[in-house]
């Protein structure tokens, strides 16, 4: 690997450039709202910037984080089809990418999240009995999901029409 690294064709991964290692370490962050763990989501921003797929030692790499917790991550990623493992013409090892369909399904996992705030809304409103003090608030709260749910599906829909199979 050596070679590659030496290989004017290939740049590197993020060099001396700190802005993109914030970069990764903030999208980091900011998934963990998405359940996404911190390395789990540095591992999505480090490959949204790789102009090729990636092995796990890149990553641990740029990362400076152990391979366990790669391997960890890189599976929770491809079982939600956040990733997909990819074969690289002459290397050993699998490397990996983003899926293409990747920004659907975090706005997806978002809709899900929004959809069992409905459900719970909604169970605690019809927990209330008629003329409970809280009702009205609780009722807000359904209200205030559905709407959420709504802009959320027609987002989907509206990315999926713009977006979609490409």
């Amino acid at each position: 690997m050596a070679a590659e690294e030496n290989d004017h064709s290939d740049p590197p991964l993020i060099g001396e450039q700190p802005a993109l290692l914030q970069y990764i370490k903030n999208l980091g962050l900011y998934l963990e709202e998405y359940n996404v763990p911190t390395i789990g989501g540095e591992i999505l921003g480090l490959l949204s910037i790789a102009h090729r797929p990636l092995s796990q030692d890149e990553m641990m790499e740029v990362l400076d984080v152990s391979r366990s917790s790669i391997s960890t991550n890189l599976r929770s990623l491809l079982m939600a089809g956040l990733v997909e493992r990819v074969s690289v013409v002459g290397e050993r090892s699998d490397a990996f990418v983003l899926s293409e369909d990747i920004l659907e399904k975090l706005l997806d996992m978002r809709l899900k999240k929004v959809e069992n705030l409905c459900e719970v809304a909604e169970s605690g409103l019809s927990a209330l009995p008629e003329g409970h003090p809280a009702r009205q608030r609780v009722q807000k709260l359904v209200e205030w999901a559905k709407l959420l749910e709504t802009v959320y599906q027609d987002l989907l829909e509206r990315w999926k029409s713009k977006w979609g199979n490409n």
